[in-house]
């Protein structure tokens, strides 16, 4: 049986300090009707992409890992390493050649380390990837056009959504393989982060709408 890595104590005790406020922004995006607006795009955009199992998946050129939390020691904890996990299991399935790993850079650094043990090496490191949308973008500039995102139920939707608004044909793989400490913050978090990816998406693509 795979040996659970926790999030440090510190970690989970910062993470209750900032739920107030989360929850507080969550509940305003009901009041105002926005976190419904982004919860229906993101469904509409995303409906049908995302698959339970590795032989669900159809080959695709890339696995894109989003970053989380990697302990001092360089261990990824256990919500990263499932995301790895799942890249794995699609990189020894024959269906991808190749697999971006995305956070800050000690989250790049173990990401990689960690398939390197694996025998994994076709990895494009992105040290910069320090929100899903950044990722996405970036992505796209390290030539990557079509991908399966490795990460959580609970993240996927708006991942996808976001590397769909970048360029990106994607799909999904879930990567839950466990319970996770520090779901309502996961859950607050995610309504919050659900909201600013409509309004990051709606002003890019204000950018580059032509003057009517």
């Amino acid at each position: 049986m795979k040996e659970r890595r926790t999030v440090a104590g510190t970690r989970l005790i910062w993470r209750r300090v900032r739920l107030l406020p989360l929850r507080t922004l969550a509940a305003v995006g009901v009041v105002t009707g926005m976190a419904g607006r982004a919860d229906r795009e993101i469904a509409a955009v995303t409906a049908g992409c995302l698959f339970e199992h590795v032989s669900e998946v159809m080959p695709f050129e890339v696995a894109i890992v989003p970053g989380a939390y990697v302990s001092p020691d360089g261990t990824p904890s256990d919500m990263l390493a499932d995301r790895l996990t799942a890249a794995l299991a699609l990189y020894e399935a024959g269906k991808v050649t190749r697999v971006l790993v995305s956070g800050g850079p000690d989250e790049v650094e173990g990401m990689v380390g960690w398939l390197a043990q694996r025998g994994v090496t076709a990895v494009i490191a992105d040290p910069l990837g320090l929100r899903t949308w950044m990722t996405m973008q970036r992505a796209v500039t390290l030539g990557v056009t079509r991908a399966v995102v490795c990460t959580q139920r609970f993240h996927l939707p708006r991942s996808l959504y976001l590397a769909h608004a970048a360029g990106i044909e994607a799909v999904g793989l879930v990567a839950d393989a466990g319970h996770y400490r520090g779901g309502a913050y996961n859950t607050s978090r995610e309504a919050c982060a659900r909201m600013r990816a409509l309004v990051d998406v709606r002003r890019a693509r204000a950018q580059v709408k032509p003057p009517g």
